[in-house]
């Protein structure tokens, strides 16, 4: 019975060790700092996502996340829930609207 139940044991935690999926965000509406600031902090405490890294310079990011628990679909609308476009996906646009002005893409501000 010991046998059994450390065989059963080590399976699943192998299985849920395997389960850990990265994927590639792009993310090309990100302006400023406060801009990769917003993505994390929106999609870091969702449950599931273990790791998020975004990169202002390339407008991109990696996020690492448990595929049994959540998945891709959910993350991108996370982002475009907060006024981002992501993974060719656009932002929703009251979420956009509301976005301070160093946020925007720059053909977007009325300066007037």
């Amino acid at each position: 019975m010991r046998i059994f139940l450390s065989v059963v044991i080590s399976s699943l935690m192998m299985s849920c060790s395997s389960d850990k999926t990265t994927a590639d965000l792009k993310l090309e509406t990100m302006q400023c700092l406060m801009c990769s600031i917003n993505v994390e902090e929106a999609i870091i405490d969702l449950d599931g996502v273990n790791k998020i890294e975004v990169d202002l310079k390339s407008k991109s990011g990696k996020v690492t996340y448990k595929a049994s628990l959540i998945d891709l679909n959910t993350i991108e609308k996370a982002i475009i829930s907060i006024g981002y476009d992501v993974n060719g996906k656009v932002a929703d646009p009251v979420a956009y609207a509301k976005l301070e002005i160093c946020c925007k893409k720059p053909e977007d501000v009325d300066l007037d």
